[in-house]
């Protein structure tokens, strides 16, 4: 992952009500087959959703998850590169952005599968976030998984609700996630899902067998 935005947010001074968290995981090349982290995500989800680098592992939601990957034998909705996905959708036409992109060529290549360099979002991510930031609907939500805590950039004025650390207890680096608000009002309504135990008020969740 790049540094997009790292300047500008080291001196950032609203971040007061972050919900910070910690979790130890079992590490895998394919996020969301952690179930401690799929839950933590499905929670988090709210609206349409689009899932920008899907990878292997779908997830539950209440709303339509539509699922990018650029390998053409993934099962996924559509397989164009996150740079140029803005084309193929309406603006603000998304509630969440799920954004786990490979972090390097080399994890593109060999963890992925994904072929030459320029299947890698790595180096890149000026670009994808400003087509992210198109298609969400005011008040939606980028969620980010990756090596850093950088988000979307500062001045796009999106405000920092979460950071989590998934401790990988020595077996890998671990894993940073990210959730950045857009400035406005959503309209997503209720969810019935999961029964999820995530308090709104409080932004406060409860993990089930929160162990590796």
């Amino acid at each position: 992952m790049g540094a997009l935005g790292a300047a500008e947010d080291s001196d950032r001074d609203d971040w007061d009500g972050l919900e910070l968290s910690y979790h130890a995981v079992s590490p895998n090349r394919w996020t969301f087959q952690s179930k401690k982290i799929r839950q933590w995500v499905e929670e988090r989800l709210r609206g349409r959703t689009l899932n920008a680098c899907a990878g292997k592992t779908k997830l539950a939601h209440d709303h339509e998850i539509v699922r990018n990957d650029l390998d053409e034998s993934r099962d996924a909705d559509l397989h164009v590169d996150v740079c140029e996905i803005a084309d193929h959708f309406e603006n603000e036409s998304f509630g969440t952005i799920l954004y786990d992109p490979p972090f390097s060529e080399n994890q593109a290549n060999e963890s992925y599968d994904l072929g030459d360099g320029e299947a890698v979002v790595a180096g890149r991510d000026a670009i994808a976030k400003r087509q992210f930031d198109k298609l969400l609907k005011p008040g939606g939500r980028v969620i980010q998984f990756g090596f850093t805590t950088t988000c979307m950039p500062a001045s796009m004025d999106y405000d920092r609700r979460e950071v989590a650390v998934w401790n990988t207890l020595g077996r890998c680096n671990d894993y940073l996630s990210v959730v950045d608000k857009r400035p406005g009002q959503s309209d997503f309504g209720s969810r019935w899902f999961g029964g999820t135990a995530r308090d709104e008020s409080t932004g406060i969740s409860r993990l089930e067998g929160d162990q590796p």
